[in-house]
């Protein structure tokens, strides 16, 4: 019974990949929050002038920051808010 028990335990450790994975935002209004790919270490927050005084936003999981002039990259849970 207890190596049943065990072995139960480590499958849904090995399933739930617990503490390594990330949680990033998708989008703020509405909040929609993505877990991120085992390579996707970093959320980002690119930012783009649409019009004068008019920006938009792209969020999401990546593997590497992406452009350091026009994103904000971190490493913890919903961090791109």
């Amino acid at each position: 019974m207890k190596t049943l028990l065990l072995t139960l335990v480590e499958v849904t450790i090995v399933c739930l990949d617990l503490g390594d994975t990330l949680i990033c935002y998708k989008t703020k209004s509405p909040e929609v929050l993505v877990t991120c790919k085992g390579r996707e270490k970093y959320c980002y927050k690119e930012s783009y002038m649409v019009f004068p005084l008019v920006n938009s936003y792209h969020r999401g999981c990546t593997e590497y920051c992406r452009n350091p002039n026009s994103s904000q990259c971190c490493a913890t849970d919903k961090c791109n808010k």
